[in-house]
């Protein structure tokens, strides 16, 4: 039998029986289980960790499911998983068929939202509490939101709208951990920095501090100047600042001590007529050394690296081609959303300081001010992962397209991300990209492309989008001088008369694979690397079609308005409506989480799948004529 008392708690309400030395066992408990788990399988573990004691507070002073508690971004909800009923599923997080490693409302009533997308928990509890107020239910809403949140623009809007509608039964907690993913930036983060580093409040502490030297009770002096420095930042300045907006402030609060959490939360619960907001002071990795000293690392330390073959990342490439163009012309200038880490842009940021710009979580910012940028003859390039790209649609239109800039956005992520799920993929990017005026769209078939291309970007005079898969390039060798790429000019990668792939980006490896497992059933399959997927090689196209007779299109995007569409369209526009096309791609629905490889598996999008699509299209009763091999499965481990 277990005598572990996380083994009793099925329901959030078992938590309220236990006192405080066994809350705090359960806290231990929870945490060692998440680490345990998350450091064998991969996950976000230096958020999780930083709210175990803040997970189990709420659940004993509010009442969940009757009682809303929304997340701000769904990837720290690996305690509350284990006190609602999921303990012992925990194992399978984020394995295909298992928990999804954010919110999930089919897999349990406690959950509110599925979201991954930090910006949105605000917006999302003000509708509920509202809704909950008109329907005179009478139940608490609680909006969980990070700083590192507070810089998205989202937040500030709703915000601003809570304080108008002032609904009564709502509260924000606000975590405070002093990050996001990369290094928070902005007003909020340097508030306290502003006023304690004024010339005259340093001349007042210098004075006391001198003061203190002289007079008999100079100690007693001495700490008072601390404790009044102290109380300034982290007292005084939040309290004026969220009163100011309109919030009753609560705290500052030790998000590690149970007892300060639980009082102040019911203190939050007392009606005065004004919407409470607890400042809620949490570590990223608390209880665990190694993700303490290094919560960027340990955001998700399971992020991909790249793979045993040595072969760099696709955001590496982009970031050290960058660099490359950097060195030589001072207008090229980096900026990213809170991402630099992941879009390799944190090691150039090291070699340039002041032209690479982290701009938060705000990425419909980072796109207008890359338009700004870009209008005074500097050289923007843009990084962003594909899922955040679309919250930047508006301003990609408005700001970079209709103003034919040359803004260069590298859609990072783009296609089948695994683990992370149908909150991450890029699966849409192709679709709303390629319908822009002046936009050109790219996707390369391997790092070498991918130099190109950021060079191509870098040389053309408009609004530019290269989109790159998560994780490892091919291993193909690098050139040793950039070149411009004629734009709108594709490659062809094998030569075939029966049909012929064109494998976007990613797939392009995907499609000469099958091509060559095509031949053991006596079929001749080209494949084409279009590169471009606006402008179409419309002429590389026509010529495959009217030799082959049919066409097979493959590309990690939603098949709706995709590189496929983009084909079709083409060939009725040239008349040549009896050519076959068989568009292979993402379905119109959303995909669950699992290892990339198995995803791509499951979509036909591998090259085991593309030869099975190949067959059942066009051949149907075709038999292979030679030892059939074995599929090769591309190995999880560089995803």
């Amino acid at each position: 039998m277990s005598t572990r008392l996380l083994d009793r708690i099925d329901e959030p309400s078992d938590l309220k029986a236990l006192n405080h030395d066994e809350i705090v066992q359960v806290a231990r408990e929870a945490r060692d289980t998440v680490i345990s788990v998350i450091t064998e399988r991969g996950g976000h573990l230096a958020s999780n960790l930083g709210v175990v004691e803040l997970t189990l507070a709420l659940h004993r002073v509010f009442d969940s499911p009757k009682d809303s508690i929304v997340w701000d971004t769904t990837n720290q909800l690996y305690t509350h998983k284990l006190v609602t009923g999921r303990r012992d599923e925990f194992k399978s997080i984020r394995l295909e068929g298992g928990l999804s490693g954010f919110g999930e409302p089919s897999e349990s009533r406690h959950d509110t939202l599925c979201a991954g997308h930090a910006g949105t928990g605000l917006s999302i509890a003000l509708g509920i509490a509202q809704g909950a107020e008109n329907r005179k239910m009478d139940s608490w809403t609680v909006a969980v939101v990070g700083d590192g949140a507070l810089t998205s623009g989202s937040s500030f809007e709703a915000l601003n709208n809570i304080v108008h509608l002032n609904p009564e039964k709502l509260i924000v907690v606000l975590n405070d951990n002093g990050m996001s993913i990369s290094e928070n930036i902005g007003f909020l983060t340097n508030w306290r920095k502003r006023l304690i580093t004024h010339p005259q409040y340093q001349a007042m502490v210098r004075r006391m501090t001198a003061l203190s030297k002289k007079a008999p009770t100079g100690e007693l002096i001495y700490q008072l100047v601390k404790s009044l420095n102290a109380g300034i930042e982290s007292f005084i300045l939040p309290t004026m600042f969220w009163n100011e907006i309109g919030f009753r402030y609560l705290g500052p609060v030790d998000g590690h001590d149970f007892e300060q959490l639980e009082v102040t939360l019911e203190q939050a619960r007392k009606a005065t007529g004004i919407v409470p907001l607890v400042h809620v002071v949490t570590h990223k990795g608390h209880g665990y050394e190694p993700a303490e000293d290094d919560p960027v690392k340990f955001h998700q330390p399971s992020s991909p690296l790249g793979d045993a073959s040595g072969a760099p990342t696709y955001s590496k490439v982009f970031a050290r081609t960058v660099a490359c163009l950097m060195r030589e012309d001072e207008s090229v200038v980096g900026i990213s959303a809170a991402m630099l880490e992941g879009t390799g842009l944190a090691e150039v940021r090291r070699e340039f300081p002041d032209r690479v710009f982290d701009v938060g979580i705000a990425e419909q910012h980072a796109v207008s001010m890359a338009a700004g940028m870009a209008s005074t003859g500097l050289n923007p390039f843009v990084s962003i992962y594909s899922t955040f790209l679309q919250r930047a649609f508006d301003q990609v239109v408005h700001d970079v397209c209709l103003q034919n800039l040359p803004v260069t956005i590298i859609a990072d992520r783009a296609g089948i991300v695994g683990e992370d799920g149908k909150t991450h993929h890029g699966a849409f990017d192709i679709s709303y990209l390629r319908c822009l005026p002046n936009a050109v769209v790219a996707a390369p078939m391997d790092e070498n492309d991918l130099q190109h291309l950021v060079y191509t970007a870098y040389k053309h005079q408009g609004p530019f989008a290269i989109r790159i898969a998560r994780g490892a390039a091919t291993g193909a060798p690098l050139d040793g001088e950039l070149r411009e790429l004629p734009i709108g000019k594709g490659s062809v990668a094998r030569e075939g008369s029966d049909v012929v792939i064109f494998g976007l980006g990613k797939s392009a490896s995907a499609a000469v694979e099958a091509a060559e497992r095509l031949a053991d059933y006596s079929i001749s399959c080209g494949v084409v690397n279009p590169i471009f997927v606006k402008p179409l090689d419309v002429e590389l196209l026509l010529d495959a079609a009217r030799r082959a007779r049919r066409i097979v299109t493959v590309e990690e995007n939603v098949l709706a308005g995709g590189f496929g569409s983009a084909a079709i369209e083409a060939l009725a526009e040239a008349g040549l409506d009896d050519v076959s096309v068989h568009r292979i791609g993402m379905p119109d629905s959303f995909i669950e989480h699992g290892t990339a490889a198995n995803q791509r598996s499951g979509l036909q999008l591998d090259a085991e799948g593309i030869v099975q699509q190949v067959l059942s299209a066009f051949f149907p009763d075709r038999q292979p004529t030679s030892y059939r091999r074995e599929p090769a499965h591309e190995a999880a481990a560089g995803d």
